[in-house]
């Protein structure tokens, strides 16, 4: 029985190896066979993966949700590339850009964004895009340094309050899902099961995502997502969405918004887990944040889902388009 047991125990190990041996294999031929769009930048040791398209001032940056590079919004960049300088970033371990061993906090990521942007000598003042968690992120880049922000799009954003405000069933939900993504993620990304779900696009927190991407970059984006580094990053930036929302309430308690254009979009339609009430107490929330500046204006995207700029993404060009001409008035 013992031999049986241990014989056993060798077969497991050997197929478990097997399997990581053939994602970390996987995941080198994608990165061979997929070239970087943009441009890699050395920042601290590491580098980062950036893209810019057209010209003129302000440059609009992109930060994108949870899990969200620079492919998310190629709908959306060469067409405001037609009226303004626009630059779209893979956040660290997204994509191309490199791991990083810090904390992914709101106050780190928006540290890393600076630094980037020095690097590679974009100057401000900026219009900030913001989606989903990356709403967070450009809230408290405004909070912190807002000489430097002329101008915001929030796209159906994360909210500091959003747990508190929200139902206790569908928070329990979501801390479930939380630690389910944060400790079972990055095993099952090791030994390849998620680029299983990702080849059937069938992804736990976005059913049915790559059939919103272009056809012609299906194949590069479930790529990107297939990567181990993706799955721990997405893990680790979920460990710290609470540690983000809670540095947002504070900083939105000590410092005061700009008084610059803004434009905050709410999906209309309910997908992934949130309910139609759950959608109505966030676009309560988006309405909200709108009233931080004398200029915000609260517009909800009655066909679309969470992902905005995929599912309609007019509506998101058009909005940078009024945030940029406004801000372009005012310079004047």
């Amino acid at each position: 029985m013992l031999w049986l047991v241990a014989i056993l125990g060798l077969v497991i190990g050997i197929v478990g190896l097997g399997t990581i041996y053939h994602q970390a294999m996987a995941t080198r031929s994608d990165r061979l066979m997929f070239q970087p769009s943009g441009k890699l930048i050395e920042v601290n040791g590491r580098n980062w993966h950036y893209q810019i398209m057209g010209k003129g001032q302000p440059t609009v940056i992109i930060d994108s949700g949870t899990g969200g590079t620079h492919l998310d919004w190629q709908l959306v960049q060469p067409e405001v590339a037609k009226f303004t300088r626009i630059l779209t970033y893979d956040r660290a371990g997204y994509g191309w850009s490199d791991l990083s061993l810090q904390p992914r906090t709101a106050e780190q990521i928006v540290r890393e964004l600076r630094q980037l942007l020095r690097k590679a000598e974009i100057e401000p003042p900026y219009v900030l895009v913001g989606m989903s968690l990356g709403g967070l992120f450009s809230r408290l880049f405004a909070y912190d340094y807002p000489e430097e922000v002329a101008g915001m799009v929030l796209v159906d954003v994360a909210h500091e309050k959003m747990y508190q405000e929200s139902s206790t069933e569908w928070v329990e939900l979501n801390k479930r899902l939380e630690e389910l993504l944060i400790h079972v993620l990055p095993i099952i990304g090791r030994i390849g099961l998620f680029r299983l779900l990702v080849n059937f696009d069938y992804l736990p927190f976005a059913v049915g995502l790559f059939q919103k991407f272009p056809s012609s970059i299906r194949p590069l984006a479930k790529a990107i997502y297939s990567q181990t580094q993706f799955i721990e990053t997405f893990a680790q930036e979920s460990a710290a969405v609470s540690i983000s929302m809670n540095q947002v309430e504070q900083a939105r308690k000590a410092k005061s918004f700009p008084e610059i254009p803004l434009i905050v979009l709410s999906s209309g339609k309910p997908d992934f887990d949130i309910t139609q009430q759950v959608l109505e107490k966030l676009q309560q929330l988006h309405a909200d944040l709108a009233n931080e500046s004398p200029q915000g204006v609260h517009m909800i995207a009655e066909n679309s889902g969470h992902a905005i700029q995929l599912d309609n993404p007019e509506l998101v060009i058009d909005a940078i388009r009024r945030v940029v001409e406004q801000v372009r008035c005012r310079s004047t």
